[in-house]
């Protein structure tokens, strides 16, 4: 996933912050100041910062300036759209494909899916680190008529909606999003290195082709350290 100028410059912002190297409650320095430091136009600042704002590490003040929360901590804003969150925030996040194979669907997968317990889905199991560290993983359902065409390599990657309709020749007709507190179980312990009954987040993610006809349901496990569920609306006024 390429790496944009404002998104490096984001990046070096952050290791600062986190470093300690901007303390928190600190100024940082002006926005003519950052573009002279980095050698980038405003506009590429003012997009660093936005993202940095979208993570929880700055806050702006009006009259003031930028400055530094305090005891900031990274955490990726995620919207239901994962690939273009982490490919604005994220774009070194890599994925694992930890399994993959057929399974009888579970009768909660059979209602969601609207297909019998008897039917065979495609099961595949997936980790998202960045740098060293899990900060999400993932259990995929996919009816087999939908999952045929697929390859491991495309189920490890990143952007694997993009590589799913492609390889399918389909495209989803709406995606359908909840997300609900939960604890740490055993399983999810061993992915993050969390004690058990610690709380997370978890979301479960429905994929339509038609009205009435789910194809993909993606239960995704979010580390609560790195990962907020973020959503944003826009007011179209007449």
């Amino acid at each position: 996933m390429s790496i944009s100028q404002y998104n490096q410059v984001a990046d070096r912002l952050r290791q600062d912050i986190l470093a300690g190297r901007h303390a928190s409650g600190v100024r940082l320095p002006t926005e003519r100041d950052l573009c002279t430091g980095y050698d980038v136009s405003r506009i590429t600042i003012r997009q660093a910062l936005s993202l940095l704002e979208d993570e929880q590490l700055i806050i702006r003040r009006q009259g003031s300036g930028t400055y530094v929360r305090q005891n900031p901590t990274r955490r990726i804003p995620l919207m239901i759209d994962y690939t273009g969150s982490v490919r604005e925030h994220a774009p070194t996040l890599s994925r694992e494909l930890l399994a993959t194979r057929t399974v009888k669907a579970p009768e909660w997968i059979a209602d969601e899916l609207r297909v019998s317990q008897n039917s065979e889905l495609l099961y595949a199991e997936r980790i998202d680190r960045l740098s060293a560290t899990a900060v999400a993983w993932d259990e995929v359902y996919i009816r087999r008529d939908y999952a045929n065409n697929l390859t491991a390599d495309e189920l490890a990657r990143v952007d694997f909606i993009e590589a799913w309709c492609e390889a399918q020749q389909f495209c989803p007709l709406t995606c359908r999003q909840r997300v609900n507190a939960v604890t740490v179980t055993p399983i999810d312990a061993q992915r993050f290195g969390l004690p058990v009954g610690t709380p997370l987040l978890k979301a479960v993610d429905i994929y339509d082709v038609a009205q009435a006809k789910p194809v993909g349901l993606f239960v995704s496990h979010y580390h609560p350290e790195y990962i907020t569920i973020t959503s944003r609306f826009n007011y179209v006024r007449d």
